[in-house]
């Protein structure tokens, strides 16, 4: 299931990524640089972002880091030397793209961050990341009273010995990490009707994930849930679960942040039973002039701002976010 969905992402940005590697002989408007395309929620990101760049004749081109905090600072500098009027960075590691973001601001280029706050930018476009791991978790809460309570109510929730077990895969590379990691466990651990393992190893990646839920399975097997800090992550998790025989697939659960069309069709397969990932968080993207933006369109319309040589928005831009389930029939 995995691979469809990057095997899909790879072909609709081989283009882009190809015209990158060859040094980008054409004259490029936008350089749009982000930590992974393979993942689902960067992937789907990039490439509607890009249609719209295409659809207005303006040349936006994305550089993959590979996961690659250096690698994402040479593109950076790329960019900067290819004379683009604006960069968009998704920071790989927020605390040492400083120095290139001043450098490429004094070379004239605006510069929009998504995610961590930089401090150096033109406009700074994030979410409050500690709620979205509170709302993972809430999701995973509601889930477990659903599916394992008495009455129907937290109060028949097992307890003591019997309380039943949720594995936790943290990520603490980057602040926005953190921060969604801990919002997760603060939400969980208040609530105190689980009993909660954490991974000790960084769940990132679907591959990263799928390792840590094979090693953790040895001891953990009795677990209902996985709490994820990302939806790469979850397709890890899933895929493991759903290999696993002597697992009742409509009592396990797996919740995480990051949202697209992909990862939505394997959210409606939960409904079914067909996939154990059940619920996620979108980013469904900023209030503009008092009305709701979609993520692509708003991350769009900033670029297309700054390449015009405004800042009709202000500098900082907050996104909304909202739980996504599977899809009602």
């Amino acid at each position: 299931m995995k691979k469809t969905i990057v095997a899909a992402l790879v072909l609709a940005l081989a283009g882009a990524a190809g015209a990158f590697a060859a040094g980008g002989a054409e004259k490029v408007d936008i350089g749009y640089c982000v930590p992974d395309t393979t993942n689902p929620f960067l992937g789907w990101l990039t490439t509607e972002v890009k249609k719209q760049a295409d659809a207005d004749g303006i040349k936006l081109q994305i550089a993959d880091a590979g996961n690659n905090a250096s690698k994402q600072i040479e593109q950076i500098e790329n960019f900067i030397a290819m004379k683009v009027k604006v960069i968009d960075i998704m920071p790989m590691d927020p605390n040492n793209v400083q120095a290139v973001i001043q450098k490429a601001q004094k070379a004239g280029i605006k510069v929009l961050v998504a995610g961590t706050d930089t401090t150096y930018y033109d406009v700074m476009m994030n979410m409050n990341q500690f709620n979205c791991g509170e709302q993972i978790a809430e999701m995973a809460i509601d889930w477990l009273v659903k599916t394992y309570s008495t009455d129907g109510t937290e109060a028949g929730l097992p307890t003591g010995a019997a309380k039943k077990k949720v594995v936790v895969m943290k990520c603490t590379e980057t602040v926005d990490m953190t921060k969604r990691s801990e919002g997760i466990l603060a939400k969980m651990t208040a609530w105190g009707k689980a009993e909660v393992v954490v991974a000790t190893a960084e769940a990132r990646t679907t591959a990263a994930a799928t390792a840590i839920m094979e090693n953790m399975w040895q001891k953990n097997s009795d677990a209902v849930a996985v709490l994820c800090y990302n939806a790469d992550g979850a397709l890890g998790v899933n895929e493991y679960i759903m290999g696993q025989a002597g697992v009742d697939k409509a009592k396990f659960g797996v919740f995480a942040g990051d949202w697209s069309p992909p990862i939505q069709e394997i959210l409606d397969n939960s409904a079914s039973n067909a996939s154990v990932f059940r619920g996620t968080i979108q980013i469904v993207g900023p209030k503009v002039n008092g009305e709701q933006m979609p993520l692509e369109k708003a991350t769009y319309m900033l670029l297309k701002d700054l390449y015009e040589g405004k800042l009709s928005y202000g500098k900082n831009i907050q996104d909304s976010i909202q739980k996504a389930y599977p899809a009602k029939k």
